[in-house]
């Protein structure tokens, strides 16, 4: 019998990845549970990260915005999608997307369409 995804549930299964996006609440082990072992992160069409470069890339982005925080604003579930509205805050201490380090932070809406298959996360969610 499968279980019903509700908001609650949902919210569950995906909060411990989003934590990994909160400088004081990152826990790596939590956070790559919820990760299918085939986990894929696109950066385009065609090349992915698995998990383990995952954790590195995310390793990097981390030194490189240390603050770094997310805030879940909204959350909506359809059968075992769920959309996350988010607001990512930040301040890199170095060039980060192209912008020339000047030390402002920045707070940026990203939203995320995740595909859940087991209770894990099995791609990134595209921001």
């Amino acid at each position: 019998m499968t279980q019903i995804l509700t908001q609650d549930r949902a919210s569950r299964i995906i909060t411990p990845f989003y934590d990994l996006f909160r400088y004081d609440k990152r826990n790596w082990d939590a956070g790559f549970d919820v990760l299918a072992d085939d986990w894929k992160s696109y950066f385009n069409n065609d090349e992915f990260l698995n998990k383990t470069d995952t954790r590195s890339f995310l390793n990097n982005l981390f030194e490189l915005i240390p603050d770094i925080n997310v805030d879940i604003c909204q959350l909506f579930v359809n059968g075992d999608f769920v959309a996350v509205r988010s607001a990512l805050t930040g301040t890199p201490n170095d060039t980060f997307m192209g912008v020339t380090y000047s030390g402002k932070s920045f707070n940026i809406m990203t939203i995320a369409l995740i595909q859940l298959r087991s209770d894990k996360i099995p791609v990134a969610p595209p921001s």
